[in-house]
């Protein structure tokens, strides 16, 4: 019996100590970080991108889609916009003067991206940590390097890569072989290609409203292979130029001034009447 009170009482002890222990010990350090901008993605309004102290682009923000102002007058790549933005939301847990830019090859920056009225500046890259030295608003701040990475080499990188815009809804495609159509009920073929569900067109619709390409270009000077005429729900009418079927597919959107290169398999699907899928 004495055992047991003993081995009680020493239960009931180390419960008390271990409840103290929790009490006492001081709470865990938050790590400070600092953001860089108080700019919210959805404030900005105007983009500019240099490379090496040259200007890469110019973008413009009208309504709710991007554009690019120079070097061409085309729209943006929502994606690439984004990744750009993303450094409006950056923290950092250090940062420094901006004393000594020519310490951190800030004196003659990789790269510079403006928001709005906000410069950010790329210098050099930290081979121990990994971290990319960005300035703006006189503070250095070390980032991750996604940031940097997010500046593109190329303007036509910022391009979108998508054929159709967000608001350009089609009901009918026009190829010289067949058609496919909306009636207002379902979409239908013509000459009608077997047996298809309303999904298995659903997703051909897809790849032509949200599908995105490799790559796109300013149009060239190449003749034309075929035509492809879309009617879109509003009335509107987009002429394509089939400029080449394989090894890739290359549509010209002449309003665009544009043309838009897609794997041979991917373009192979779009230029086909839609098929059930197996």
């Amino acid at each position: 019996m004495r055992k047991s009170w003993i081995t009680l009482c020493a239960l009931l002890a180390a419960v008390i100590a271990l409840g103290l222990f929790v009490w006492l010990k001081p709470p865990k350090t938050q790590a400070v970080t600092i953001a860089l901008s108080s700019l919210k993605s959805s404030d900005a309004r105007a983009l500019r991108v240099l490379r090496k102290g040259k200007p890469l682009a110019v973008l413009e923000k009208r309504g709710a889609e991007w554009f690019l102002m120079e070097p061409i007058k085309a729209p943006a790549d929502d994606f690439q916009v984004l990744r750009l933005m993303g450094i409006l939301d950056a923290k950092s847990p250090l940062q420094y003067p901006s004393s000594d830019l020519a310490k951190f090859e800030l004196d003659t920056p990789q790269a510079e991206i403006t928001i709005n009225d906000q410069r950010f500046a790329f210098g050099t890259i930290n081979a121990v940590t990994r971290e990319q030295y960005v300035l703006t608003q006189n503070r250095i701040f070390p980032l991750d390097l996604r940031y940097g990475a997010a500046v593109p080499a190329d303007a036509s990188m910022l391009l979108r890569r998508n054929v159709l815009a967000k608001d350009e809804s089609p009901v009918r495609f026009e190829f010289g072989a067949f058609t496919v159509e909306n009636d207002a009920k379902k979409w239908i073929t013509a000459p009608a290609s077997g047996e298809l569900s309303q999904d298995d067109y659903n997703r051909w619709v897809a790849q032509w409203r949200e599908g995105s390409g490799l790559r796109t270009e300013v149009t060239d000077t190449r003749k034309a292979a075929g035509e492809i005429l879309i009617t879109l729900k509003d009335g509107r009418k987009i002429s394509l130029t089939v400029l080449q079927i394989t090894p890739e597919l290359v549509l010209r959107r002449a309003d665009l001034g544009l043309q838009f290169v897609f794997t041979g398999d991917v373009g192979k699907l779009m230029i086909s009447p839609p098929a059930t899928r197996k």
